[in-house]
């Protein structure tokens, strides 16, 4: 399922999670990357689902946790492009 943007998601990199949420997706060679925007502020581009990378979305916590509004990210999509706030990064 791809993730749409604005839509919070647990970004996994190198075993610790993070909330992040989708700015940007890119269909590449059949595969979907996403750049996304941390709750710190910091972005990271062109990352995918794929278990076998050392960042990558983490589609179980994902369901568990975004999905089901136990987390809420306290980064607001909408706020910040109505006050093009958002970075522009492009994978």
């Amino acid at each position: 399922m791809p993730y749409k943007i604005g839509q919070p998601v647990i970004v996994t990199k190198e075993g610790v999670n993070k909330v992040a949420i989708i700015l940007n997706q890119t269909s590449i060679n059949k595969s979907v990357l996403y750049d996304v925007l941390f709750e710190d502020r910091t972005a990271m581009s062109a990352i995918n689902t794929s278990k076998t990378k050392k960042t990558f979305i983490n589609i179980n916590l994902t369901e568990m946790l975004c999905d089901s509004k136990i987390i809420t990210p306290t980064v607001n999509y909408n706020d910040l492009a109505e006050r093009n706030l958002l970075p522009y990064i492009a994978s």
